[in-house]
């Protein structure tokens, strides 16, 4: 809205002259902070338009842009505008208040990008933190070893009946049978394994950034090389930055409550949004979809509000 407006400045002042009724027009000043504001705001637009996108992206692409926001406020409030300085530290504070809480975890997804590793981590910390870095830096990969040690005891007890069984298979009277029991014993002790791969994984070179680069599919092919790291990429890579698709709840909103639908039962309402969004979903995956309507189909349809009329007693 302030981008079009700023493109539209010499048309307020030449409407002041022209139209009596147009008494408020911007100040100088008024279109300098816009300008400001706007090339300030224009990252949010950029984040919001990946976090609220329909087609959710995996979490590995959070951390990145939560930094950004993090490292452009820090320097927001240095600004000589007292404007921009003061919605600064409002942001900044709300801000703080959930930073504590997230970065944890998302920058564990972002150490799981083969593209990014702790290499992208190391980059934004030292950059927001300071002097400070180095210790934060510690704290994400500490957090990565005992995610690492706790997804391998989930493994292990996964792995645990079967392996009994095997023993058990073997007979009492097996010379190796205590041998067995000796090697189990050395896997249960030995939790140095899960930090070899976690080692052998950073100490890869990162992948070269593509835009059309699949980390899901990465992670399946490498699923034998890094069987640990691949399970806490399933939970960790899946995790939304929000709960609610902005996009689609604003956007759908408009198009299903029209003065065609408003008095349709809630349930009949989430089952026409639900519809239309498995049936966008077929379509994406280039399923043919003949003989099916939209939620936009009846928005010009005649027919459809003389019934809705008839029905209410008009």
């Amino acid at each position: 809205m302030l981008q079009t407006a700023i493109e539209y400045k010499d048309a307020f002042s030449r409407l002041k002259h022209r139209d009596t009724q147009h008494k408020t027009v911007p100040t100088e000043n008024d279109w300098t902070l816009a300008v400001e504001i706007c090339g300030r705001l224009k990252l949010f637009y950029n984040v919001t338009e990946l976090f609220s996108g329909t087609r959710y992206p995996t979490a590995n692409l959070f951390f990145a842009k939560i930094c950004e926001i993090k490292i452009a406020l820090s320097e927001w409030i240095l600004c000589d505008n007292v404007v921009v300085e003061n919605m600064a530290w409002k942001m900044e504070a709300k801000y703080d208040k959930y930073w504590q809480d997230i970065h944890g975890i998302l920058g564990v997804a972002a150490v799981l990008n083969p593209r990014y590793k702790m290499t992208l981590i190391e980059y934004y910390f030292r950059r927001i933190f300071g002097i400070e870095a180095e210790s934060k830096i510690e704290a994400i990969l500490r957090l990565c070893c005992d995610l690492l040690t706790e997804y391998q005891g989930r493994l292990n007890t996964g792995g645990g009946e079967s392996s009994s069984k095997v023993v058990s298979s073997v007979g009492d009277g097996d010379d190796l049978s205590d041998f067995d029991k000796y090697v189990s014993s050395r896997k249960k002790a030995k939790t140095s394994h899960v930090k070899t791969e976690l080692d052998n994984y950073l100490e890869e070179e990162v992948l070269p950034r593509h835009l059309d680069f699949d980390i899901l599919a990465w992670w399946k092919s490498n699923g034998l090389k890094y069987p640990t790291l691949q399970a806490i990429a399933k939970d960790a890579l899946a995790i939304p930055v929000s709960t609610v698709a902005s996009e689609s709840a604003f956007s759908t909103s408009s198009r299903v409550l029209n003065p065609n639908r408003n008095r349709l039962h809630p349930k009949t309402l989430e089952a026409l949004t639900c519809a239309q969004s498995w049936l966008t979903a077929l379509e994406r995956e280039g399923e043919p979809l003949q003989g099916f309507g939209t939620i936009n189909d009846d928005a010009d349809d005649q027919d459809c509000v003389s019934s809705v009329t008839n029905v209410d007693g008009g």
